[in-house]
């Protein structure tokens, strides 16, 4: 999948993705957004909009290396990161802690490997943000171009389970609707006493495939603790025993 219409950030596929999966299951993990640092990644147009236009990405001036950023980050930083050891960049932490939540420990390094080898990343918004902590003005025509770019990476992978990084997508409704057949649900679980939830939405693609998608908190620093692994642990275990 190369430069599609709307797709922009070139979606990271794991070697084994379509041949075995994870657990046998097609999954899309779905992060929220990117963050391009002011000096990296940036060719002459791209730095005289900048200019003009503060920090304000835009398709015009989207580069090679921009495309290829999703891809970037999970084979040259955080693999190459995992299998060197030592020290990680802070945002790296946040694929190491949704690893934890899904684990319920921390894995080694040849596990990371494996199981990105077996998976989808995509990021949602398809121009980057600034910096973490701040987001840039979204009008309504780059929403709807969003809404179009997942579902061109559904249309093309058709993964079985979802798990999206973000309650924004879902609360503030940057999603698409899901398929009237299956409504927004609850998925309930309980584990050591304490009853879990959280919302899924069921799309469904033209030919008629029917995507679960489970919306979790994202796992920054913040909430990819110690303290809310146990919760995310138990619903992400709950939500790929589902038979879809």
């Amino acid at each position: 999948m190369r430069y599609n219409k709307y797709v922009k950030f070139i979606p990271w596929v794991g070697k084994s993705y379509n041949k075995e999966g994870f657990q046998g299951k097609k999954i899309l993990i779905l992060g929220d957004s990117h963050y391009c640092e002011k000096e990296k990644n940036r060719n002459e147009e791209c730095k005289l909009h900048w200019e003009e236009n503060g920090c304000k990405c835009s398709y015009n001036c989207m580069n090679e290396r921009c495309y290829s950023m999703t891809e970037f980050l999970i084979r040259n930083e955080y693999l190459e990161s995992r299998r060197n050891g030592g020290a990680m960049a802070r945002h790296l932490h946040t694929i190491l802690n949704f690893e934890k939540n899904l684990f319920n420990c921390t894995p080694t390094a040849d596990a990371s490997v494996d199981f990105w080898s077996r998976v989808i990343f995509y990021n949602y918004i398809q121009h980057s943000q600034h910096e973490p902590g701040t987001r840039r003005k979204t009008s309504p025509k780059e929403k709807e171009e969003y809404r179009q770019a997942f579902k061109e990476v559904l249309e093309v992978y058709k993964p079985n389970y979802i798990i999206v990084w973000s309650k924004m997508l879902f609360t503030k409704d940057w999603l698409p609707d899901g398929t009237s057949e299956i409504p927004d649900y609850t998925l309930k679980t309980e584990s050591d006493g304490c009853v879990y939830e959280a919302p899924v939405r069921v799309f469904k693609t033209d030919d008629g495939k029917l995507i679960h998608a489970l919306i979790t908190q994202h796992p920054c620093c913040r909430y990819g603790n110690g303290k809310y692994q146990p919760k995310w642990h138990a619903l992400l275990k709950e939500f790929l025993k589902l038979n879809v």
